[in-house]
């Protein structure tokens, strides 16, 4: 071959070559012209797929997905590459893995927060009746002193009964006949039995009778402390000193509620224990009215269970009919005092107080009663 044949076939060449160079960049320039020039973008699939093959996959894909957003929900299939396929699916997976330890994880905080709950329950529990077991052994020395007094003095009424009983069933007898012997034997066979009563509380406070009792009692039931709102308006009728507010425990729910659905769910005191509703407990004054209790207990001891029951038995409802307060200034007018009256009496009196006090109701006639029950004389 001579060298013009071979230089001729080299120029043809690249000449080819730069022609397709040319070829390549006068597209885009193309597209960037009709772009613009607002040419119409394309419409159908088949021109969008087109325009795919000649201007790049990755701006075309967006424009598929975003002609698919237009055409009212229908599916447009957008041809993505392997590798972006690839990576949808492993960014779909860890998306999916992170969720899942996610939800595991709270999962597991849930659970851990609720052990610890349950945990930090059950510890205040036993901590509550450490504090009980020992409340029992302070105030077995604490109220001992007293305790021995009342109790000598249920000894010695007893005694002087036994002494005075001949002369005056002998004096009964003259003075009454048979009918009126009958009637002091009566009086006196009730007094007795109340004596002997009297005599049984005082020998269980004597051994710590109540402070057992009550931590059996927190132990089957709902016992939590005096609120300030409940300790600041039994106060206000009571004193600031009336008795040892931080001993006081309501107790709700637990074996009461069996009580409760056998008494009609009426409150009632045991010693330093108020028995009662939720319900209940929302009217402070009924939380008064079972304070006033606890405080008879602090001054009288567990007796005042018994004298309360019993004129609730005598009288029923009318236990702690009192007459108001025009029934109160008859009373005082005749020299009556707080400490003539019942238990459930000198309750129901504290309670409407509060209630009178609270409504901005006059309580002159109440003011008297209220002073002495400050005092302790109840």
């Amino acid at each position: 071959m001579s060298v013009r044949l071979w230089d001729s076939r080299m120029r043809q060449r690249e000449r080819l070559s730069a022609s397709n160079v040319v070829s390549k960049r006068a597209m885009p320039a193309s597209v960037r012209d009709r772009t613009r020039a607002a040419t119409p973008a394309p419409k159908t699939y088949s021109e969008l797929i087109a325009l795919q093959r000649t201007a790049g996959n990755a701006a075309v894909c967006q424009l598929l997905e975003d002609r698919a957003a237009e055409t009212s929900g229908r599916t447009v299939p957008v041809q993505r590459g392997f590798f972006d396929s690839i990576g949808n699916f492993f960014k779909g997976a860890a998306k999916a893995v992170g969720n899942a330890v996610s939800g595991v994880a709270r999962g597991i905080g849930k659970a851990v927060s609720g052990v610890g709950r349950a945990l930090g329950g059950a510890a205040r529990w036993v901590f509550a009746r450490l504090g009980d077991a020992g409340e029992w052994l302070v105030n077995l020395f604490r109220d001992l002193p007293g305790r021995l007094l009342r109790f000598g003095k249920a000894i010695a009424d007893g005694l002087i009964g036994i002494v005075t009983f001949i002369p005056e069933a002998i004096g009964a007898l003259i003075s009454g006949g048979i009918a009126g012997f009958a009637r002091w034997i009566w009086a006196k066979a009730k007094s007795g039995a109340a004596w002997v009563g009297t005599l049984i509380s005082r020998l269980f406070d004597l051994i710590g009778g109540p402070e057992l009792v009550e931590f059996v009692l927190h132990i089957v039931s709902n016992a939590t402390p005096l609120s300030s709102t409940e300790r600041a308006a039994a106060q206000s009728v009571l004193g600031a000193n009336a008795l040892r507010w931080d001993e006081v425990r309501i107790d709700e729910g637990g074996v009461l509620g069996l009580v409760f659905k056998l008494n009609q769910g009426r409150a009632f005191t045991t010693f330093h224990s108020i028995n009662m509703t939720a319900a209940d407990r929302a009217d402070l004054s009924i939380v008064v009215h079972e304070l006033t209790h606890v405080d008879q207990y602090e001054h009288a001891g567990s007796v005042y269970i018994g004298q309360a029951l019993g004129d609730q038995i005598a009288e029923g409802s009318h236990a702690y009919d009192y007459g108001g307060p025009t029934g109160l200034s008859a009373d005082r007018a005749a020299g009556k005092h707080y400490a003539d009256y019942g238990r459930e009496r000198q309750a129901q009196i504290a309670q409407d107080y509060y209630r009178d006090i609270t409504g901005g109701t006059p309580t002159t006639e109440y003011d008297p009663y209220i002073a002495e029950l400050r005092r302790g004389e109840l």
